[in-house]
């Protein structure tokens, strides 16, 4: 009997040390099948045509198309919250999301606190004026003018290398910061390019125009809690791969209204 029972005892083991194995080797070594987990996403869902509300309370957008396009592929299931922008990848380090999908610019210094997935999509930094205003074409023209930005944003950063600090409006949404160049609270905005393109289209045609060209080059990521990092980042950057290189996501993005160019010919990290 005791042998029986030293015998069923070795074969439990084993078995559990296959099923650990195996488990361990999904979850570390790089598989791109998420088992049909559910993936919660943090978002400032107040962002057009990336991610907001709808007239229906959902949230849609470009980010939202884009993720249910990588779960499809590698089969998880994404369910977005709304966040607030400020402190949003400080809920993510400690574990809130899961992931942050918000048109988040891959940087050095948020790189030190949470992972990113390879870049899906490059856009830079633009100006917007009131239609009248002639005097503001470029960011060296910035100087001495009060500039509105979106707190805690690239806008934020670009806008303070060639504005006073004194003269920088820091808005929770980038939308307070058009309306308060639409009623003249401040004299430009200094935000994301496609963005900045969809809220004067959609909300402020004749009101607000975009001045000059893109003048930084940034790409946007899909950023990652640390700890779920081994398991997320090969799965997701695998999904963006076959997107970006079958269409797919180009597909995605002329549906909001952003040119195929900004989802194609992208680096493999946004870091430089």
């Amino acid at each position: 009997m005791k042998r029986l029972f030293a015998l069923l005892v070795v074969l439990v083991l084993a078995l559990a040390a296959c099923g650990g194995g195996n488990e361990e080797a999904a979850q570390t070594g790089g598989g791109t099948d998420l088992g049909g987990r559910e993936i919660l996403i943090g978002s400032d869902t107040a962002y057009p045509p990336f991610e907001f509300v709808d007239e229906n309370n959902q949230i849609v957008g470009f980010d939202v198309d884009m993720m249910n396009a990588v779960c499809e592929i590698a089969n998880c299931k994404p369910k977005f919250v709304s966040a607030q922008w400020d402190g949003i990848f400080a809920a993510l380090a400690a574990g809130e999301f899961d992931a942050v999908v918000s048109a988040v610019t891959i940087t050095e210094e948020r790189d030190k606190l949470i992972d990113f997935s390879r870049p899906y999509l490059n856009a830079g930094q633009i100006i917007t004026v009131r239609v009248d205003n002639n005097d503001i074409t470029k960011p060296e023209d910035l100087k001495g003018h009060v500039v509105g930005v979106q707190l805690g944003t690239t806008g934020d950063i670009e806008a303070s290398k060639y504005v006073e600090e004194e003269n920088i409006r820091r808005y929770e949404t980038i939308d307070l910061a058009m309306l308060a160049l639409a009623n003249g609270d401040i004299e430009a905005v200094v935000a994301d390019a496609p963005t900045s393109a969809d809220i004067v289209n959609k909300q402020f045609a004749g009101q607000l125009k975009l001045v000059g060209e893109p003048f930084t080059e940034e790409y946007y990521g899909i950023a990652i809690n640390p700890e779920e990092t081994a398991e997320l980042k090969p799965a997701f950057d695998a999904a963006l791969k076959q997107l970006i290189e079958s269409g797919k996501l180009a597909e995605i993005a002329e549906k909001w209204g952003i040119p195929a160019s900004a989802v194609q010919n992208l680096p493999e990290s946004g870091l430089k």
